[in-house]
């Protein structure tokens, strides 16, 4: 990209001064004024080809992970690499915004030929997202402050910005989190297939049915403590299905605040399960319904990759949720994510064998602290 060069004041009074002197010069026929405007010219002349040379042939490369997580921060260096053979670089600042909004910005008050000078701080960005180039920039007001000098570059360094990954509740309360064990309190009961599993503790409860870790959980999140419920005779999940839907009623406020929320709760779900060592499989309108296996922690990882990349779903229907819900096997528990209010949608699941898992994101509330994350 080519240097922009913008007068700063400086130049500015430095040209109305020259021009001055030139024309009082002339009127006068004063040599002496008329040469010292052609001289401030001349200074301007000199010092918009100065500025420019001084930007020219300067690399700016950038060096971070290429996944990162939203919220989390992480550390990213940048360097101003001198590709000139035998000028020198004066007084320039080099920077490098990432994904529109992380900047990290360095200055140099002089880069000799073929050196490089270099500065590092930590990042966090609050947007998920993916990009293969990211943004960079020279700026510089040598040699004498009368021009403010400006490159652009693309800056070739690949980042992914992955979603938090948020546990739901519901998975703890359904009891997969019971006592650190996931699948504690996974049992069933009953024709109508009512989950067992944990409850808040009540007066007259053993103290030796408080599941101290659940409850520990429970209590950092501002809840109680947890007691585990009496276990009747049932069967556990063979394995799980994963629902991840945008289907709401006519009028419905759609927020993109809510759809990020989602998929935080989405990451957080994908990531318990596939550490039961269990079958799980996933599917989303916004991925148009394509079936997803999660065994191994490289398909967990290719699953965060879909996640980071997800756009919206436009036009979910109740029948395409319907469609996706049939796909559960008899003995899989199905866990249905959703960024539209659980009113609208729960009431078109169909009956199945194990009772679902329904994960509402609207009554999640972002957490706008050093992490993010909801709660």
């Amino acid at each position: 990209m080519r240097v922009q060069a913008v007068m700063t004041p400086r130049g500015v009074i430095l040209a109305a001064l020259g021009v001055a002197l030139f024309v009082v010069g002339i009127w006068r026929i004063d040599g002496v004024m008329a040469s010292l405007g052609l001289a401030a010219a001349g200074m301007l002349v000199v010092a918009r080809l100065a500025g420019g040379i001084n930007l020219k042939g300067l690399e700016v490369h950038c060096r971070a992970d290429r996944r990162v997580q939203v919220g989390r921060a992480f550390p990213v260096k940048v360097s101003l690499l001198n590709r000139r053979g035998g000028l020198d670089a004066f007084r320039v600042e080099f920077g490098v915004s990432l994904l529109g909004e992380g900047e990290v910005v360095g200055r140099a008050s002089w880069v000799g030929c073929g050196g490089v000078a270099e500065t590092e701080r930590e990042v966090s960005l609050k947007k998920r997202g993916f990009t293969e180039s990211q943004k960079g920039w020279l700026k510089s007001g040598f040699p004498l402050g009368l021009f403010d000098f400006q490159k652009a570059l693309e800056v070739g360094m690949e980042i992914g910005v992955l979603p938090a990954a948020v546990v739901p509740r519901e998975l703890a309360l359904s009891g997969f989190l019971l006592d650190g064990s996931p699948l504690g309190g996974s049992k069933v009961s009953g024709a109508i297939g009512e989950w067992k599993g944990l409850r808040g503790w009540r007066g007259g409860d053993a103290v030796k049915r408080i599941a101290w870790a659940a409850s520990a959980r429970s209590e950092a999140a501002g809840r109680g403590v947890l007691v585990r419920e009496d276990e009747p005779p049932g069967s556990h999940a063979e394995g799980f299905l994963v629902i991840f839907h945008s289907y709401g009623g006519d009028g419905e406020l759609i927020r993109p605040d809510r759809f990020e929320k989602a998929l935080m709760l989405m990451n957080g779900t994908l990531g318990v399960l596939q550490g039961l060592g269990m079958p799980v499989r996933w599917v989303a309108d916004f991925d148009g319904w394509e079936e997803h296996e999660l065994r191994t922690k490289r398909q967990l990882a290719e699953s965060r990759e879909v996640l980071m990349k997800a756009v919206r779903a436009a036009w979910t229907e109740a029948h395409d949720l319907g469609a996706a819900f049939a796909q559960a096997a008899d003995r899989e528990c199905v866990v249905v994510i959703s960024d539209m209010p659980g009113g609208v949608w729960r009431a078109v699941l169909p009956e199945a064998a194990l009772a679902p898992v329904t994960v509402d994101a609207s009554q999640y509330e972002l957490v706008r602290k050093g992490r993010g994350g909801a709660r």
